[in-house]
């Protein structure tokens, strides 16, 4: 009980749970902190150019208050010098260069909020003002205050309601539905506005700023932008009038009464140009906007007052990344647990482990469709390209590395046309995506290769079902606000990873798989997290299990136990030895070749006969030149279980007992016996048929056949999932055939547990015509398909056979 109380997951639970209470005590957070936000990305580009003089260019920049942010801003220029001013009417800035062609911008990641007030009807206008309000009360060159005609139109608009709200409402009125909306084409003052009856937002706000002042109320101009997903060369105007010690915006050109909304980014207040420059330089200039929504907690200026010290908002603002790349970083660990739950809970098999984040991780720069149609296109060409050049005979780590190539080339040229932003980032993030998935490629290619149509779909399914996850977890704004705010939440995320690897239950894909078990039976289901923990981990050492993958060593070791192997005819471990081999192999009438650590039949090549041409298993010729590149692609890994260096070798071709024979001879046949610290648990016959090209691999559609291990005889057989009792080429009986040799593969079975003493075995048996049984191989980490086969599980048994409590 204390054992379990103390596990390592529940310490990290109960520390974490404790953490986030003072935390949260300590530095209390609102929802406020949880909200996502709009963000807008603005650039603006200029060019200009003289060939006599000195030339400035001056503009506003935004500042800071409580309604809108800077969070980023960088300027860009070209043979341009920049200054920069702060005066009563905002941030002037200049830029300056002498004669010839010039470039300037800049880039702002701005958040500006709303603002609505509620003008108090009864609330009266003010006789007087602070004398800091006096210019905003007078007549200007164009806000014509005493003009008779503002006077008279005022006379012919004013309402009975003489209170501020009443006289704001009339002027509001009348701009807004009597004065016509045109666009800009020049300075537009508030005469002309009133006389013509329309104007654009310059001439509308004029007439506004007029008739307030008339009536004393001090009013002024404000520039800036509309922000939104758009290119355009316009900037804007509202007002702004002071009431009751608060500058109240209007906006009469789109309909805003003490509103500015949110998409209003203020440049400059008065009545000023945003742009002025020398005279004849040929300016063009262009705003460039596009809106993001981002969590809060990635920006610690859009924070609260309840600013989160102990969270990594001020960390990560620190690091100048975009907020994409930061809520990678944050939320990489918890895709880890999520793919983790994928794996060893529902059991989704994906193309490469953590392929699917990575894939994820780039989706967030392109958006998921573009990220996903961008994985299928790449996969496709690595796909095509693996295919061509394995007909063009080259050979596997020269492939991966052309194929890497190209597809690396063509990421550049989609990179290079993007518009995508942050584009370092971005390239850096998808290099390693594009990297595994050639890696991707090339397994694929080994599947459609082996027409395990299954495998590509199941495999296809998984990965683009766990890449659509992760992006939907690596965009969620509310983790991103969670982890960025409440670091020992990560505490919890190394808590979950531990409890999921150390749950031994069955995975939901293994329920699927194992569906024809009864009740009972499922009840006693071996599930491969209980197998990995509870049998390899527990019962098989390391060394072992590295001895049972070497299949020459294995032999060797069977051998001093005098239990039959097949002999090995000769080795091959580098380029040296397989330049050396062409007499040899011609000398030899019928031949297996294999890779050493191979698995699951793959790498094996059988030759049934040499008549000067080399004929397989299937009918293939190969000629000699086809069989040395087979072996290369042994020694360089091709097959090899970890992907290193491996050593081929060559067995004399096995000549199956007739009575198998009598069952299948369309290639060797083997018997798995399954034993649990040397004592037998389950056996099953593996049978080839043509839908497995002739090897006795049940996922390539080998017949698996039941075996009683005291009698030996055959209870009955599965192919594909499917109940059989005839094999589906030759309509041979599958059922009641009692094995040859049975009581000597089974004391065979046990020897090899003497000599290799693995607590979880499985051992491969085949019958050779002349010699009788002999051991393939031994398996520590032997599948549990025939559990399917015999339709009973194994784990009581085992357990009970290796005294696991």
């Amino acid at each position: 009980m204390l054992y379990k109380i103390a596990k390592p997951q529940w310490i990290l639970i109960a520390i974490s749970t404790c953490l986030l209470c003072v935390h949260q005590y300590l530095y209390p957070l609102s929802a406020e902190d949880f909200s996502p936000k709009r963000l807008f990305n603005l650039a603006f580009n200029g060019s200009f150019s003289d060939d006599e003089e000195t030339i400035n260019v001056h503009t506003y920049l935004p500042h800071n208050d409580q309604w809108q942010w800077i969070l980023k801003e960088n300027l860009s220029t070209t043979a341009v010098s920049s200054s920069e001013q702060l005066l009563n009417s905002g941030r002037l800035l200049t830029w300056s260069a002498e004669e010839g062609q010039s470039n300037i911008g800049y880039q702002l990641l701005v958040y500006t909020q709303g603002q609505t007030f509620q003008i108090d009807p009864g609330l009266p206008i003010p006789s007087e003002y602070p004398d800091e309000l006096t210019d905003f009360l007078l007549p200007t060159e164009h806000v014509q205050v005493q003009h008779p005609e503002i006077i008279a139109l005022w006379e012919s608009i004013r309402a009975s309601d003489s209170s501020l709200f009443g006289v704001l409402n009339s002027i509001y009125s009348h701009t807004w539905s009597k004065i016509e909306n045109l666009p800009f084409k020049g300075t537009t003052d508030a005469l002309t506005a009133a006389r013509l009856g329309a104007a654009s937002c310059n001439g509308k706000s004029r007439l506004f700023v007029a008739l307030a002042r008339l009536n004393n109320i001090p009013a002024r101009l404000v520039g800036g932008l509309i922000l939104e997903n758009a290119q355009k060369k316009t900037s804007h105007q509202w007002i702004e009038v002071y009431i009751n010690g608060h500058w109240v915006p209007f906006d009469p050109t789109n309909g805003y009464f003490a509103e500015r909304p949110s998409n209003y980014l203020r440049l400059y207040e008065g009545d000023e140009a945003l742009f002025r420059h020398t005279s004849n330089i040929g300016f063009d200039f262009e705003f460039s906007m596009g809106e993001k929504i981002v969590s809060a907690a990635l920006h610690p200026q859009l924070m609260t007052e309840s600013t989160n010290y102990l969270g990594l908002s001020n960390a990560l603002s620190h690091m100048q990344l975009s907020s994409n790349t930061l809520a990678i970083i944050l939320l990489f660990p918890f895709c880890t647990l999520l793919i983790t739950f994928l794996r060893n809970v529902l059991g989704v098999k994906t193309f490469g482990i953590f392929m699917p984040i990575l894939v994820a991780a780039t989706c967030m720069y392109t958006g998921l469709l573009t990220g996903l149609l961008g994985f299928v296109l790449i996969l496709t060409i690595a796909w095509s390209a693996h295919t061509l050049l394995e007909k063009l005979r080259i050979l596997k780590t020269a492939r991966l590395a052309i194929v890497i190539s190209l597809v690396s080339i063509l990421f550049i040229m989609l990179l290079w046309h993007s518009s995508v932003e942050q584009k370092l980032e971005f390239g850096m993030l998808a290099l390693m995506p594009v990297v595994i998935i050639s890696f991707v490629a090339e397994r694929i290619h080994q599947v459609t290769q082996e027409k395990n149509w299954k495998e590509l779909f199941t495999h296809s399914v998984g990965s683009l079902a766990t890449i659509c996850l992760c992006y939907l977890y690596l965009t969620s704004f509310l983790l991103q606000s969670v982890f960025a705010l409440y670091p020992e939440t990560y505490l919890l995320v190394l808590a979950g990873l531990m409890m999921i690897g150390s749950w031994e239950g069955i995975r939901a894909s293994e329920l699927i798989r194992f569906k024809h078990l009864n009740h009972s039976e499922k009840l006693n289901l071996l599930g491969i997290n209980s197998r990995n923990r509870n049998l390899v981990y527990r019962h098989n050492s390391k060394s072992l299990l590295l001895l049972a993958t070497d299949k020459l060593a294995s032999k060797k070791q069977l051998s001093r136990y005098q239990i039959p192997v097949p002999k090995t005819l000769m080795t091959i471990s580098n380029q040296h030895d397989l330049a050396a081999i062409d007499e040899a192999l011609m000398a030899l009438s019928a031949f297996v070749i294999k890779p050493n650590q191979g698995s699951q039949g793959k790498g094996i090549l059988v030759i049934k006969e040499n008549n000067g041409q080399f004929i397989g298993a299937s009918g293939k010729t190969y000629t000699l030149k086809d069989l040395k590149k087979h072996i290369k692609e042994i020694l360089i890994g091709h097959y090899s279980q970890c992907g290193d260096q491996d050593v081929a070798y060559i067995e004399p071709l096995i000549r199956q007992n007739h009575e198998l024979n009598n069952i299948s001879d369309l290639g060797l046949s083997d018997i798995r016996v399954i034993l649990g610290k040397g004592q037998i648990i389950s056996a099953m016959l593996r049978v080839p048929t043509t839908s497995s090209n002739g090897k006795a691999n049940l996922h390539q559609g080998a017949i698996g056949i039941a075996i009683d291990i005291h009698t030996g005889l055959t209870q009955s057989a599965m192919h594909k999932g499917v109940p059989i009792t005839q094999h589906p080429d030759n309509q041979a009986q599958l059922i009641n055939v009692r094995l040859p040799f049975w009581d000597e593969i089974c004391h065979m079975a046990k020897l090899s547990y003497d000599a290799i003493p693995l607590g979880y075995l499985g051992v491969d048996v085949c019958i050779d015509e002349e010699t009788g049984p002999l051991i393939l191989e031994v398996n520590g980490r032997a599948g549990l398909e025939i559990q399917n086969v015999q339709r009973q599980g194994l784990r009581q048994q085992l357990f009970q056979a290796v005294e696991v409590s």
